[in-house]
């Protein structure tokens, strides 16, 4: 038996490229530690391959090269406000821009030197064992809560519940949104490889992930290909998707399914009314019907009526003894604390006035009421988050139109660096004693964040984040950004859309991606998404020319 799996094994392993398998592994990992430590062994060890010529020689390149220029006009235009906290931030803020380059690079270099029968395998085998993961994540869950679903289980202080995405990682351990954005790579990478299994299992990871906005991305995506470039075995795999999607909106989660019809209802300016149900009471439950109530209801009444035969015990001894005995008496006939009714305790401080969570103290902090009285006048905070963001980046230029070209510079107004300089660990560590809040985030992005994180965990989604590569290219590049961007990034692979096949949908979904994330700062997803773009063109036009 031994014998027969080594053989196995030996064979497997011949039909993968390790080198693809620990770039993919360590670059998309989320430690920067670990990405920076994997880029920079890969570039030496193949240093050779490396110039300034053969660097300029990729046009997709042009785009990182331009970006870290414009952020070193930035501080030179600015250098009378430099301070040692800025002059951190900068630096590694231009890093970061520097490994996505290196990245791309070697991502372009593998795949052109690699066999590309191997190079699918390896891709492959990638995506299952981050599909796998997600799954043991999830079982693990199932474990902990004692319920096969967790996206309706309200116990353990409504840990899970509609969060239980965010409990579950990928094989990159990244955030929710960038685990589903692999599993949405995966499901078309195995669509068109006729890989329907996979495919499949993709899927079912990223239901699982209940990413509203990754599952739209997906959606329209595959819209968009089962019209203009999809078989009838493509067309039918889809139908099953479009059908699970349904199935676990209605069935599986609802509480997701109500958050987003009433997102759809915010963007278009209409008020959505959930329907009124029902609240019972302490004194309803007691008396109502166990096939009425819900799982969670009944371990409520259970724990009441416990709770009621033992006070009725007490009350029934304090009569038959002196006085004197009752504290004793009391004390001898409580039974331990059940688990269950621990749990239902009444808690006075927490019933009358919710907790304030950390972001609400900081809303206090940074902002004193007068501040916060006049922005909350601004917009209409019942929108998405995300599009007032949007509303302030129009407003931020009309007010300083000497930023329009340039932009407001690298960690000023909108990027993931400019959230994890503050030092506040929101995008992660960073040194206290450097701690940097421009004025322009601090009135702006930073604002958006902290008033919807300090709310209801029903507030806390990607549709309430400012974060958007198209508001950190426009915010902190200008339009010298956002040409740079459309020019040399996305026209790079608009230009080869003839020789795209799951390209093209992943081209289309991640052009709408960008708009939710601040996905090159994050260097994994669109690592990724370049990768699989050049396996693709590489597959139907053979070895590209340098241009």
């Amino acid at each position: 038996m031994i014998k027969y799996l080594t053989a196995i094994w030996k064979k497997r392993s011949k039909q993968l490229d390790w080198q693809l398998l620990l770039f993919l592994v360590l670059v998309l990992n989320v430690k920067l530690v670990i990405k920076l430590v994997a880029l920079i062994l890969i570039t030496v060890i193949n240093y050779r391959e490396i110039s300034v010529k053969t660097l300029f020689r990729r046009r997709y390149l042009w785009f990182y090269f331009g970006i870290i220029a414009v952020a070193l006009a930035n501080i030179v235009l600015q250098y009378k406000l430099i301070s040692l906290p800025y002059i951190i931030v900068a630096a590694m803020g231009i890093l970061l821009w520097v490994l996505c380059a290196l990245a791309s690079f070697h991502a372009f270099r593998i795949i052109q030197k690699g066999d590309p029968e191997k190079l699918f395998n390896t891709v492959g085998l990638f995506f299952m064992l981050h599909v796998g993961i997600i799954f043991f994540n999830f079982l693990l869950i199932v474990i902990e809560t004692g319920s096969i679903n967790p996206y309706t289980y309200k116990g353990l202080n409504q840990k899970y519940f509609v969060s239980t995405g965010d409990y579950i990682k990928g094989i990159t351990f990244d955030s929710p949104v960038t685990t589903a954005m692999i599993c949405a790579f995966g499901v078309l990478f195995f669509l068109y490889r006729r890989r329907f299994l996979n495919s499949l299992l993709s899927f079912t990871a990223l239901l699982i992930m209940a990413s509203s906005l990754t599952n739209f991305f997906l959606i329209c995506g595959l819209a968009f290909v089962f019209v203009f470039r999809s078989d009838r075995a493509q067309k039918s795999i889809m139908v099953v998707y479009g059908s699970m999607l349904l199935i676990f909106y209605i069935a599986v989660s609802p509480q997701n399914n109500e958050h987003v019809v009433s997102f759809v209802y915010k963007m278009i300016g209409k008020a959505y009314y959930l329907p009124k149900v029902k609240i019972l009471t302490h004194a309803d439950l007691k008396t109502a019907p166990d096939s009425i109530l819900t799982f969670e209801q009944k371990r409520i009444k259970e724990g009441l009526l416990y709770m009621d035969s033992v006070n009725s015990v007490i009350d029934r001894d304090r009569n038959m003894v002196h006085p004197a005995d009752t504290v004793a008496l009391a004390l001898r006939t409580q039974s331990p604390k059940r688990k269950d009714t621990a749990f239902y305790e009444y808690k006075a401080s927490e019933s009358v006035k919710e907790k304030e969570n950390r972001f609400s103290l900081l809303l206090k902090d940074w902002y004193p009421y007068s501040q916060k009285d006049s922005l909350s006048k601004l917009y209409d905070w019942e929108e998405p988050g995300k599009w007032i963001a949007y509303k302030e980046l129009a407003a931020y230029f009309t007010q300083h139109k000497n930023k329009i070209w340039l932009g407001a510079g690298i960690g000023n107004f909108s990027s993931r660096m400019a959230f994890k300089a503050t030092a506040l660990d929101i995008a992660g560590s960073y040194p206290a004693k450097y701690q940097y809040i421009h004025p322009d985030f601090r009135d702006n992005y930073f604002y958006i964040y902290l008033y919807y994180h300090s709310q209801w965990q029903f507030k806390h989604t990607a549709a309430n984040t400012p974060d958007s590569t198209y508001n950190q290219l426009a915010g902190e590049y200008g339009i010298a950004g956002l040409l740079l961007f459309f020019i040399f990034y996305c026209l790079y692979f608009i230009r080869r859309l003839r020789y795209l096949t799951y390209g093209l949908p992943l081209l289309f979904i991640m052009l709408m991606a960008f708009s939710v994330e601040y996905w090159f700062e994050q260097l994994s997803v669109v690592v990724l998404f370049e990768l699989l773009l050049f396996l693709d063109i590489r597959t139907s036009l053979g070895e590209e020319r340098p241009r």
